[in-house]
């Protein structure tokens, strides 16, 4: 059996009651995360473009744009809802992937699920866990080659997760399945050039929205090349190239065991790029453990994978979403400020003076042993020394798979619900907000899901 064919006959016949209790907990807990980051991204500027653009181009419709009075086709909608959620680059990742696989395929998902009507928290759990699951399958046979080459794996590949969750969502048979599966490849785009700017939030927003439409098209009985990945110019072949992917390694072990436990989720508790926050870690912990207060320093040195810079690319940003991915603008504010949160991501700060001399003491390095695509995320750290004026070194290494938020150091509920509050401080509704999150944690009790989107639209 061809390798398209075995992910969507695991697609087809993955049913709810084979999920085990863990991964469907966990698919809740990156649900609730993407619902708040969603409230936190409404009024960024990239995000309103967009919105303006879905709300004058896209006929209306049942689906709703999450904190707006629009309801639009469920293209649109899934476009602009992913854009915000991914507006501050808050949202959840996923290790396997090297980038975000609920905002895509969740927000594809709800939209369509108002279409369809009546569609309880049972069916929307079956149907993402199926989407996330195919997706990283997909990325475990690209393996590190695909980001490292260049593209935004969460741009790529979340287009199949995004057409999966919804063909499950809509009773796709295996048959069906392969051609969403095609039908999604001939979208997938997206390059790492764009991290920092406005793309990265569209490439959100535009793959939710491609999932949705490879999925209806399929269900009017559009067809697509059903060996799309393993075939001659197929999808591993254009993107990786000959000898830089794995099919065997996608179909493996899908579901056995789920990726959402094992490397798993990881819920972000800093609201920058995942490539910092093993550093912010390190960082957080020196200064709580030896009270490193910032007059103190002599010199910061964050020791990376070489994979790292080029996207952690802004030493010196001018602007707030720049300084998500500046390094040095990250590690300078845990020693400013012991914390790292989303009011610390402003313009005015990225050019406040006094945090700008203390980013003059941040370095950061490639790591000797964190070279070549081995040695990405599961097998990576990061080393942090912290030089202080008296001569005293401090040192701490922090695993990849140990971060906060991570697999091995899991978010309680009590944090992801604060974490949802604090996304949502700016949202005029707070008893809306507080019903939402409610809601969301019974979620396998719910028996239609509008009963979510319905407590967060104007």
């Amino acid at each position: 059996m061809g390798t398209t064919r075995t992910l969507a006959e695991f697609a087809a016949n993955l049913k709810y009651v084979d999920i085990p209790a863990a991964v469907r907990a966990r698919a809740i807990h990156a649900i609730i995360d993407a619902m708040g980051t969603v409230l936190a991204g409404l009024e960024e500027a990239s995000v309103l473009q967009v919105r303006n653009l879905v709300a004058r181009e896209m006929r209306a419709g049942l689906s709703t744009v999450l904190g707006t009075s629009l309801r639009l086709a469920a293209s649109g909608a899934a476009m602009a809802n992913g854009a915000a959620a991914h507006a501050l680059d808050y949202d959840n990742i996923s290790l396997t992937v090297s980038g975000f696989v609920t905002s895509p395929v969740l927000f594809a998902l709800l939209a369509v699920a108002e279409e369809e009507g009546s569609v309880c928290g049972t069916r929307l759990l079956e149907a993402f866990v199926t989407g996330w699951e195919v997706e990283s399958a997909i990325a475990r046979g690209l393996g590190v080659h695909h980001y490292a080459k260049g593209w935004h794996s969460t741009s790529t590949l979340a287009h199949f997760g995004a057409a999966v969750g919804v063909g499950k969502l809509l009773g796709f048979d295996a048959r069906q399945m392969q051609h969403a599966i095609g039908t999604a490849a001939a979208e997938a785009s997206g390059m790492r050039t764009m991290l920092g700017n406005m793309l990265n939030p569209f490439h959100i927003g535009k793959a939710a929205r491609n999932g949705v439409v490879a999925a209806r098209l399929v269900q009017a009985g559009f067809i697509a090349n059903p060996e799309v990945l393993e075939t001659v110019w197929g999808f591993c072949e254009v993107f990786n190239g000959a000898g830089h992917y794995d099919l065997a390694a996608m179909t493996a072990s899908p579901g056995a065991p789920f990726d959402l436990v094992d490397p798993g989720l990881v819920i972000k508790v800093y609201p920058c790029c995942g490539l910092v926050h093993s550093a912010l870690d390190g960082v957080l912990d020196l200064v709580a453990k030896h009270d490193i207060r910032p007059g103190q320093v002599q010199r910061v040195t964050v020791a990376v994978h070489e994979l790292v810079p080029r996207t952690m690319r802004f030493d010196r940003p001018t602007t707030g979403y720049e300084a998500k991915f500046s390094t040095p603008f990250c590690v300078a504010t845990a020693l400013a400020e012991r914390s790292v949160k989303l009011s610390h991501f402003s313009d005015a700060r990225a050019h406040n003076p006094a945090l700008a001399r203390l980013m003059e003491k941040v370095d950061m390095t490639v790591h000797p042993e964190l070279r070549g695509n081995d040695t990405f995320l599961l097998k990576e750290f990061t080393d942090v020394t912290i030089e202080l004026l008296d001569g005293t070194c401090h040192t701490q290494r922090v695993p990849r798979i140990g971060n906060r938020g991570s697999r091995d150091r899991p978010v309680t509920l009590a944090e992801l619900e604060a974490k949802f509050m604090d996304c949502a401080c700016a949202y005029p509704d707070a008893d809306a907000v507080q019903k939402a999150f409610g809601l969301l944690t019974r979620l396998e009790n719910l028996t239609d899901i509008r009963e979510v989107t319905q407590c967060l639209k104007k």
